[in-house]
């Protein structure tokens, strides 16, 4: 038999329902990181590329092999943090990285060589950065999708669909139509062969990216350790390698200031910490939203470098460059679909056509029936019958969790 204490009051008209006792606080929290994590990925691949620009046309002379190292430097302890709050232990994650690097020394050795692909990468991106606009530089970074594709199918023996090599074919278009040539009387021959530096500098570094993930998932394919113990695997070789890069550079300012880091501003500052920080935000958001909506949030981060590079840099958008990045956010779309999603998408479009024509088609007045004769003009204004009960029969409260409940339905859900 239940005791007094065990009663509690029915929920109000505006209470949320749920079912079981499940509570909506975590759909809701998951919702919100999605957004929050789209949102923070959207910044940082525009923030990043708009920053290293203008790091590069401030010209303060600085050592950008320097500014990789320091930036493989900060991912290590970035890393060890988050692995240390997934596991939600310290002791954990020191034994974690204790058995998947020093307990797979193999494993670990084989990471020397995405490592030394990533540390070039990173200093062809600082160079090209010094020749393209970003805008131009972000729609070029784009092909390497296509390297990767390719890679996949020579490398791993897989097939691309055939609308995803549609889709290559229109993110080359794009990136093409992106390439504007120097205006006339603006540099000459200096303009294009710079510009020629920065596309090759891009290009190595988007055929890098390629050939160090491929080579990732292909000798790495049985053991998958968390993400952060990637990361900090890779940073075990990719510190030394970025060290001695700075060794290979002659640095003519290095004796004038006395310090390897003479002219770090606060924008050179700011493009290390984005870059360090840009694996770690594409591992949530692919945690939390997805490959389709991290494309939505890609494309958003060209659109925004565009406006960026147009405000800060007098970027002159033109109606080709435009075509250009239509191109390519297009390209990105189609490739991260898949078939099913490309035919729901095109069948959506499809009704809703049909369905604007079906509005405005002729009524056969024929088949309908005919209206029932009205008797009296004053049966015309009567009001229909209510099934509810008189007011003063209504029970206790009725009246109050109606209006409540009528209140509380004008708004839909969103």
């Amino acid at each position: 038999r239940r005791s007094p204490t065990d009663w509690h009051p029915p929920p109000g008209p505006g209470a949320p329902v749920t079912l079981g006792g499940a509570s909506p606080a975590p759909a809701m929290r998951d919702e919100q990181l999605k957004m929050m994590s789209l949102l923070v990925f959207t910044f940082q691949n525009a923030a990043f590329v708009l920053l290293m620009r203008w790091s590069k046309v401030l010209d303060t002379h600085y050592n950008s092999t320097v500014a990789v190292f320091l930036t493989e430097v900060l991912k290590l302890p970035l890393s060890v943090l988050l692995l240390m709050y997934e596991k939600r232990s310290v002791t954990e994650a020191c034994a974690t990285l204790n058995r998947e690097i020093l307990g797979a020394p193999l494993d670990t050795l084989k990471i020397s060589v995405p490592a030394l692909l990533y540390t070039v990468q990173n200093n062809c991106l600082f160079v090209a950065m010094g020749y393209l606009e970003a805008a131009v530089f972000q729609c070029t970074y784009q092909l390497k999708t296509l390297t990767t594709a390719v890679l996949t199918v020579t490398m791993l023996g897989r097939s691309i669909a055939a609308h995803q090599w549609g889709a290559l074919v229109l993110l080359m278009a794009g990136t093409v139509l992106v390439q504007e040539p120097p205006a006339k009387g603006g540099g000459g021959a200096d303009s294009s062969a710079g510009m020629m530096v920065g596309i090759g500098a891009t290009v190595a570094a988007c055929v890098c990216s390629s050939v160090a993930s491929v080579y990732l998932e292909k000798i790495l394919i049985e053991s998958k350790p968390s993400i952060w113990v990637r990361n900090a695997q890779l940073c075990l070789f990719t510190i030394p390698i970025a060290a001695v890069g700075t060794q290979m550079v002659k640095d003519d300012y290095l004796k004038e200031e006395g310090t390897p880091i003479h002219g770090f501003t606060f924008a050179v500052w700011a493009s290390i910490v984005t870059n360090a920080a840009g694996g770690m935000i594409v591992a949530v958001v692919m945690k939390f939203a997805g490959n389709i909506l991290r494309n939505f949030a890609q494309a958003c981060a060209i659109v925004v470098g565009g406006i960026g590079s147009c405000l800060l840099f007098d970027f002159v958008i033109t109606s080709r460059f435009v075509g250009g990045v239509g191109l390519v956010i297009l390209s990105i779309f189609i490739y991260g679909s898949k078939v099913e999603q490309l035919i729901a998408w095109l069948a959506a479009v499809g009704l809703a056509r049909s369905s604007d024509e079906a509005a405005y088609a002729p009524v056969p007045l024929a088949e309908e029936a005919p209206p029932p004769p009205r008797e009296s003009a004053d049966e015309e204004a009567a009001p229909p019958p209510s099934a509810a009960p008189p007011a003063d029969l209504r029970p206790p409260g009725a009246e109050s969790a109606g209006s409540a409940a009528t209140a509380g339905g004008g708004g839909k859900g969103r």
